[in-house]
Formats: C-alpha cells, sequence, structure tokens
C-alpha cells in the first residue's frame, strides 16, 4: 500500500447519495435505497452504501467490501453509457418494508 495513493484515493471517495441526482435523472426515480449484489464478493446492500467516484471522465460505483466496480456511467456529447457488469443481478429491487 502507498500512503500518498492512498491519501488521494481516500479524497476522491464518496456515498452513493453523492450520484443520487445522476441516478434519478437516468432511472426516474430515487435508486439510492435499491438492493444491489456486487458481482465479486456477493455483498448486498443499498446503492447508497456504494463507494462513489465523481472526478473522472464519468461516474464509477464500486463494492465498499471489496472495491470491485458495480456500476459505470459515462455521458458523451450524443449518448450516456451505463455499465453495470459488476452487479451480481440483473434486476435491481426496492425491498418490501
Amino acid at each position: 500500500m502507498n500512503p500518498e495513493t492512498d491519501t488521494i484515493n481516500e479524497a476522491l471517495r464518496l456515498d452513493g447519495n453523492a450520484v443520487a441526482g445522476d441516478l434519478q435523472m437516468l432511472m426516474g426515480f430515487d435508486v439510492t435505497l435499491l438492493q444491489a449484489q456486487c458481482g465479486h464478493c456477493q455483498n448486498e446492500g443499498v446503492f447508497a452504501s456504494l463507494v462513489a467516484y465523481v472526478r473522472g471522465p464519468g461516474i464509477v460505483l464500486r463494492c465498499p467490501t471489496c472495491e470491485g466496480l458495480v456500476l459505470q456511467i459515462v455521458k458523451t456529447p450524443t449518448s450516456i453509457i451505463v455499465n453495470l457488469e459488476g452487479m451480481a443481478r440483473s434486476v435491481m429491487y426496492l425491498p418490501m418494508s
């Protein structure tokens, strides 16, 4: 581990709530309470608990447990690309109370 790199990564790390507006714009509703399962370690939790990186050319959401890529959003001048390959489930779901 490199202390300098770890400090930079920590400064760029946000929770999933930081991208709630972008996700709501894409999906049409608040997705922060939706459940998602990491395809890498099988950790399950709400989107708000994912680790968000927003300072690059797009938005990256990673698993808080294994740091595996769960969701990636890239905006181009003509389209929006959404990559959900890191999700274990193809369908997100909202748990019933």
